[in-house]
């Protein structure tokens, strides 16, 4: 058994919690964690909700509330969203709401501080005359200097490089529009370039997307990185010279998750806190993120680990696309409301479904289509999936009595169940993680098995008892199996499904308990119910 823990990017709460925002970083590290558990690895997965960022400021003045205010209401919504997905971490901290989150921010600067890993630098920052401020982050909009996509100051949402203090194509102030001066500034700035081969050492040329983002930001060349500027909204720095300033959500973020892991430690009773967990060189640190936090997860946070010395750094860090509408009418069920009245377990198969490998050389965008979706449910889950169950239980009824044949399965099911969980448990290995295969595997067994129960029937008719038997024992198993594997993906529908094949299920995880033996899932004997109710509806 190994220890893990699994991380989700802190969404900025200064807009929708939208499927998009929150499929990719949030529903992967759900399926993982699930996965890994099942398995029966010590997980601990933590997200946060990224309070400070310097967004929510900005976005709460054109609102014309306090941030504080605006980060509450929209923070909140994000929680319900992924409550209603089925995709809540175990813990999920508010900075805004706990203490813990400053407390750790303030250790881990004022310790990096005292190493001199952090410095003092005269560095360029936008000024807007008009407004008589100046322009950090979100308050500074214009083209990104990499790839000339429209951005803020933060790090791009198209390539995911960052923009660098004082550097954008044509900036304005986000508020009033004007073009804004240039002046230098007194602020920390912590250097990434003395940790260039020691980032380089850590990924150790790996051609996922992480390590291709690492290299073409090697290209571009690694920057300074202000971790304080002056503001209202934020954490203090925590130096008496250094009054106004605040700490960056860029530094924060990396501390807040470790934060998260100690308020989850405190509630499952763990004496030690989070510090033994994230220095333990065991523990297995699997990162998820989205693409406009590709530079603070892949790059920056781990510099700043390395830079702490005594934390883990991530053994993986994995990047999801923001899903988005691809029509007007997908458009209009986008949003929390959309949660609210569709089956978690269907969508979350489905997003996984769709979820296709990209890689640097393939841009395109991660597409949500309502058509697609409605597709999915009625072909393979509600038309399929449940189709192939009470086929089975049919056959079951009509010929045994509800009760498995005592005949060892046989037949071509057979090799199935052990393809199965060999290729969904290769699909989300953390190493190889990629949920579409997982799902296409689970797929492809419904669209075989609706095939192969015309054949039993067959079998029956022509008089075939023993094959007809070993055939539809087969089936059950394979049926049984596939339960099992698709917990991570559907894990209300598995618990369900389980409870009606009298499959064990944990306790604590309340996942079926993983299938890969020899040893029959459902034994010979068993009586199973004559139908199970209806789970899936088709979406219309």
């Amino acid at each position: 058994m190994n220890t893990y823990v699994v991380t989700s990017a802190p969404p900025s709460p200064d807009a929708d919690p939208h499927l998009g925002r929150l499929a990719g970083p949030f529903l992967g590290a759900d399926v993982l964690t699930r996965h890994l558990r099942q398995r029966g690895h010590h997980v601990r997965y933590v997200g946060y909700c990224d309070e400070y960022s310097p967004r929510v400021a900005s976005r709460a003045a054109e609102a014309g509330v306090t941030p504080h205010a605006l980060a509450r209401v929209v923070g909140d919504r994000i929680g319900d969203a992924l409550a209603l997905g089925a995709m809540r971490p175990d813990w999920f901290t508010r900075p805004l709401t706990d203490a813990a989150h400053a407390q750790w921010v303030r250790r881990f600067f004022l310790a990096l501080w005292e190493a001199g890993e952090l410095e003092a630098r005269e560095l360029p920052v936008f000024r807007c005359a008009p407004c008589d401020r100046y322009l950090h982050g979100a308050d500074a909009r214009g083209g990104c200097r990499h790839c000339a996509a429209p951005v803020d100051g933060a790090s791009c949402g198209s390539c995911g490089l960052p923009q660098g203090p004082g550097e954008l194509v044509e900036p304005r102030c986000a508020d009033c529009g004007t073009v804004p001066d240039t002046v230098l500034r007194r602020r920390i700035a912590f250097p990434l370039e003395r940790h260039r081969e020691r980032l380089v050492a850590h990924y150790g040329g790996a051609r996922d997307r992480a390590g291709a983002f690492l290299d073409r930001l090697l290209a571009a060349g690694l920057p300074v990185v202000p971790v304080s500027g002056v503001a209202d909204h934020g954490i203090p720095v925590p130096l008496p010279e250094w009054e106004g300033h605040v700490l960056d959500t860029a530094f924060s973020g990396v501390w807040g998750l470790v934060a998260a892991t100690e308020r989850l430690a405190e509630a499952y009773g763990e004496k030690d806190g989070a510090l033994p967990l994230w220095s333990d060189p065991d523990t297995r640190i699997v990162s998820f993120t989205g693409v406009d936090q590709l530079f603070a997860h892949v790059v920056l946070w781990p510099a700043l680990l390395l830079a702490e010395g005594t934390l883990g750094l991530p053994a993986r860090v994995v990047a999801g696309e923001d899903v988005r509408p691809r029509d007007a009418e997908s458009s209009a069920v986008w949003g929390a409301d959309f949660l609210r009245r569709t089956n978690a377990d269907a969508l979350r198969f489905h997003l996984c479904l769709t979820a296709a490998e990209r890689t640097e050389d393939d841009p395109s965008p991660a597409e949500f289509s309502l058509g697609e979706y409605a597709d999915t449910v009625a072909t393979v889950l509600a038309g399929g999936l449940e189709t192939w169950t009470d086929t089975v239980l049919d056959l079951l009824a009509e010929d045994f009595r509800r009760t498995v044949p005592p005949a060892a399965p046989a037949g071509p099911m057979t090799a199935e169940r052990h393809d199965l969980t060999r290729r969904v448990a290769d699909a989300l290995a953390p190493g190889a993680y990629a949920p579409a295969r997982a799902a296409e595997a689970l797929a492809a067994v419904v669209e075989r098995a609706l095939i192969d129960v015309h054949r039993l029937r067959v079998l029956r008719d022509a008089g075939q008892e023993r094959e007809y038997a070993t055939g539809l024992a087969a089936h059950v198993e394979l049926l049984a199996a596939f339960t099992v594997a698709a917990a991570p993906l559907m894990p209300g529908w598995s618990a369900f499904l389980a409870g009606e094949l009298g499959i064990a299920v944990d306790r604590e995880t309340r996942l079926p308990l993983w299938a890969g033996g020899d040893e029959r899932l459902v034994p010979a004997g068993t009586v199973l119910p004559e139908s199970v109710p209806v789970y899936f509806h088709e979406q219309r």
